[in-house]
């Protein structure tokens, strides 16, 4: 787990904090991978590369409320006549699953294999990495009309703010990191 991940776990798990003590738990949560402990100065200068995500208030860190994840909902509408939906809780620390198939589809239920969910928490810190907020509202061709195979929809809501962008047969330069992601937390195909 990056550092930064690090921090962004201790403080979903124990709120704002004051540097030092950010440091004490960093140490104690990463003492196995290193050698040498952290020290305030190099919690401080991770925090401050990392404006976007982090806030500093009264000499506490915080995660900033429109980039602190409370629900996300992702859809993919495939041309193989395959549609996903995946509905996930941050707060609730619970998703759903669905998957639809056109009617005279081959495959039948017992086709498929059993499902092993992964951590959500995991999945929060790869959305975090992501910066599901700077992607645009929406993707597409530029010319003309567009009978696309592949449509896609995502809605992301934190505290303060609701993120919505879709594309048709064009994805933001990660889509292929977050299809991954979603299918490691489901334990089921997104493509």
């Amino acid at each position: 787990m990056k550092v930064f991940e690090t921090i962004i776990s201790i403080l979903e798990d124990k709120g704002p904090m004051p540097i030092p003590a950010i440091c004490t738990e960093v140490n104690r949560m990463l003492i196995t991978y290193r050698e040498k402990p952290f020290l305030p100065s190099q919690i401080k200068s991770i925090v401050s590369r990392k404006k976007d995500l982090f806030r500093i208030q009264e000499g506490n860190i915080s995660i900033q409320p429109d980039k602190h994840p409370f629900l996300l909902v992702a859809i993919l509408d495939g041309d193989d006549g395959i549609s996903y939906q995946v509905n996930v809780n941050f707060v609730q620390k619970r998703f759903t699953f669905f998957e639809w198939r056109r009617i005279g589809d081959s495959k039948s239920n017992s086709d498929f294999p059993p499902k092993n969910p992964g951590d959500l928490d995991e999945f929060k810190r790869e959305i975090f990495t992501m910066k599901l907020w700077e992607w645009m509202p929406s993707y597409g061709k530029e010319e003309g009309i567009t009978l696309g195979k592949t449509n896609w929809m995502i809605k992301f809501k934190t505290k303060s703010k609701t993120y919505v962008c879709e594309g048709t047969d064009c994805f933001p330069k990660n889509w292929g990191k977050f299809c991954k992601a979603v299918e490691k937390l489901t334990g089921s195909t997104f493509r």
